[in-house]
């Protein structure tokens, strides 16, 4: 038998041109090691903390979504143009960023952007809406997610979505636990890894079936399909 994982929940934003969807698991990429997908586990890839030059050789070989935390990018700007490069040259459809005018900028281009928030406390938090766009197709990154289940539930309601938890994030139940609550992780190869192998170990073939995992989570994140080899 041969087990293979899948997001069953995407957020979707419609703009101009393709949906864009959000996937609930991105894997963080930044460029100083070969990317490894990880077999089975749908998700999307997350490029931060690199230089433009590897930006570019990154995306012409990835498959699948694609995500960009810009300002964590070396030798790119946050400008309208830079976006402009992102999207339209790179094809970039999912972009973080700790700047209100650049994810509106994201969004008026019919993609999706997602404003960085601390929330440490409710202070932190408050303050960092301050200057939320609020307008469709810009949704929150919770920094650092681990955080997030751990937020009064008053907090989490006035967050623009879709939320997506990032940091901190590196065993298969914290991000199970985000998940109640966010619409998307960011997990590291290793942390994806780890998720994928705990999967795959977790199901439960019956009569060539795979039974969908029990708790509210896991069946929020991925569902389990089995086949014969």
């Amino acid at each position: 038998m041969a087990a293979d994982i899948k997001a069953t929940r995407m957020p979707t934003v419609a703009g101009r041109g393709a949906p864009i969807e959000l996937p609930q698991i991105l894997i963080a990429d930044d460029g100083r090691e070969p990317f490894q997908p990880q077999s089975g586990l749908q998700a999307g890839r997350l490029f931060r903390d690199t230089d433009l030059p590897t930006l570019i050789a990154r995306v012409g070989t990835s498959a699948g979504p694609l995500a960009v935390d810009i300002d964590t990018i070396r030798g790119l700007q946050t400008d309208d143009a830079a976006v402009d490069f992102v999207i339209h040259r790179l094809g970039i459809g999912i972009v973080l960023t700790r700047r209100p005018q650049t994810a509106a900028r994201v969004a008026q281009l019919g993609r999706l952007a997602l404003l960085h928030i601390m929330a440490f406390d409710s202070t932190g938090i408050a303050r960092s809406l301050d200057g939320h766009p609020r307008v469709a197709g810009v949704g929150t990154v919770v920094s650092p997610g681990l955080v997030l289940p751990y937020m009064h539930p008053s907090e989490v309601e006035i967050l623009p979505r879709p939320i997506l938890a990032y940091g901190l994030i590196t065993d298969p139940a914290d991000a199970l636990a985000c998940l109640e609550l966010a619409d998307g992780v960011v997990l590291r190869v290793d942390a994806a890894a780890c998720l994928a192998a705990w999967y795959r170990g977790a199901a439960t073939v019956v009569s060539g079936r795979a039974r969908e995992p029990e708790s509210q989570s896991r069946r929020k994140l991925l569902t389990t399909v089995a086949g014969q080899e």
